[in-house]
């Protein structure tokens, strides 16, 4: 609808208010409670009815994380990373649980309702609509390791097909020439710049990687167990190399169930550097994505433009390295 065929009244109507409190609301005097000031803006950015911008302008001191989850060590480190920056800035941290597609749509259109100066997208989905919406934001955005790299958003993503090149490498360095490859989520075009890496290392090496040598898996430990005996079983590889850590993890159980020694009789490699990854016996050899950098990188990013400052780019491509533990070793004669 047009900005000049809406009237007051209309918005007043539509938000349930007085057409006095959308006055108020959208020439930024007082008089309205922070939920009614938010539901009246919402409905005039809907309406196309102007509000004055010194009534958007306003700071809350706050900042929303959208993540799909809380509880995986992967989403904690980032958001510590963030929670970091944003203590340094005196910022106040919402934080809220997607889960989905829908509940992402929902979590940031209520984020958006001008309760937060910016809002950060931890691994998020962004279906084609959620992205179009989040573009006419008027609240800026960033992504932080979005499923799809190109998304048009300002966004922070690491070197994924370096790293699995170089964990690849890794074990061909040590002798290995059956190294299998077990990728994490297939929606995740992260997973596939992986799958490249592994398979430019190996063809560099003068090595064909047949079908049999990958295997699929969800990003989970018992996913990495169910492909590393499915690989064992089937091509007995003298190594695996895996598309994140939890799957690493579960492929050492694997071995074990199967009477084989790590890194004696089968090396392995896991991908992220989640803090379990040096916990475990023997530690995990890895591809270290820098996970707190990864937030703080985002939250700086955000700042910039809450402040009205353009970022010198758009995508912040950060690198990643190899963290050489106890489960690779020389492949077995």
């Amino acid at each position: 609808m047009p900005a000049s065929r809406v009237t007051i009244a209309q918005v007043a109507t539509e938000a349930g208010v007085s057409s006095m409190t959308v006055s108020n609301v959208v020439n930024g005097r007082p008089g309205a409670s922070e939920a009614t000031r938010a539901r009246v803006l919402a409905v005039a950015e809907r309406l196309g009815y102007p509000a004055n911008l010194s009534a958007r302008n306003r700071r809350t001191g706050k900042i929303g994380v959208v993540s799909l989850d809380l509880i995986s060590e992967y989403s904690h480190e980032i958001i510590r990373g963030i929670a970091e920056d944003l203590m340094d800035d005196e910022r106040e941290l919402l934080i809220n649980v997607s889960v989905d597609a829908a509940r992402e749509r929902e979590r940031i259109e209520f984020f958006a309702r001008e309760l937060v100066d910016g809002i950060l997208l931890v691994a998020p989905q962004l279906e084609p609509d959620t992205v179009e919406y989040v573009r006419g934001l008027r609240v800026p955005v960033v992504v932080v390791d979005p499923r799809h790299l190109d998304v048009p958003l300002p966004r922070v993503t690491v070197d994924n097909y370096g790293g699995m090149r170089a964990g690849t490498e890794h074990l061909l360095a040590l002798g290995h020439r059956r190294i299998a490859f077990i990728r994490g989520d297939e929606e995740l075009d992260s997973t596939e710049a992986r799958r490249h890496g592994y398979l430019d290392a190996m063809r560099l090496a003068g090595i064909d990687v047949g079908d049999e040598m990958t295997a699929d898996s969800g990003v989970s430990h018992a996913g990495g167990q169910r492909a590393a005996t499915e690989l064992i079983d089937r091509v007995r590889p003298t190594a695996i190399i895996a598309g994140a850590d939890l799957i690493a993890l579960g492929a050492i159980d694997a071995a074990r169930a199967l009477g084989l020694d790590v890194p004696r009789d089968l090396s392995i490699v896991g991908f992220d550097d989640i803090p379990r990854a040096a916990q475990t016996y023997p530690a995990l050899t890895t591809v270290r994505q820098p996970l707190r950098d990864m937030g703080l990188a985002g939250a700086r990013a955000l700042a910039s433009l809450i402040e009205g400052r353009p970022l010198a780019v758009d995508h912040i491509h950060l690198p990643t390295s190899l963290v050489v533990r106890g489960t690779t070793a020389p492949a077995p004669r």
